[in-house]
């Protein structure tokens, strides 16, 4: 189950700033690469403590895994890879703030795909957590709009002779934001 709490946008932030950062600068790949090292050096002593494995002699049974459990696996593992490093890639190109209110549209649309797709009961939790979510987005989307047009205004206000073809000067963080 996945948690609302400001941790991921955190997180979100984090990786904008490695990947746009003026001291340090990673791509996709890179920063996917650090996050998946640290998340196994971090992992080691919970596989440790909680697998069943011969290696601490907690139940003496051999260790096994069949084909298909392996190769499910593995193609979890590529899929995992894929989608980490396709949103970095977009991380780079979007907001942190964007990118938080696209995966929250994600999440709200998991949940009614399990729904609709395996029979799972509506909640009343799930119906307000939709309804918070659409109402949410369209805030959000509002208030973008809103800033977009507060700064183009205030950009033809700076420049009143300017030809009407031309684009407003816009400042350069202020597009790598949006």
């Amino acid at each position: 189950m996945t948690f609302f709490f400001p941790l991921p946008s955190l997180q979100n932030v984090f990786s904008k700033k490695l990947l746009s950062g003026d001291k340090y600068r990673f791509s996709a790949p890179e920063l996917q690469f650090y996050t998946s090292a640290a998340a196994v050096v971090m992992l080691i002593p919970a596989w440790i403590f909680f697998m069943d494995m011969p290696v601490i002699g907690k139940s003496g049974k051999s260790f096994h895994y069949n084909q298909d459990v392996i190769l499910l696996l593995l193609m979890d593992g590529v899929l995992f890879h894929l989608q980490s490093v396709t949103a970095y890639a977009l991380m780079g190109k979007i907001s942190p703030v964007t990118f938080s209110v696209a995966s929250t549209v994600k999440h709200a649309l998991s949940v009614w795909l399990s729904i609709i797709v395996f029979g799972n009961k509506i909640t009343s939790l799930s119906a307000i957590g939709t309804v918070l979510v659409t109402i949410g987005v369209l805030l959000y989307n509002k208030a973008k709009q809103h800033q977009q047009e507060a700064m183009q205004s205030l950009a033809m206000t700076a420049r009143p002779n300017a030809p009407e073809d031309t684009e407003p000067l816009v400042a350069k963080d202020f597009k790598s934001y949006n």
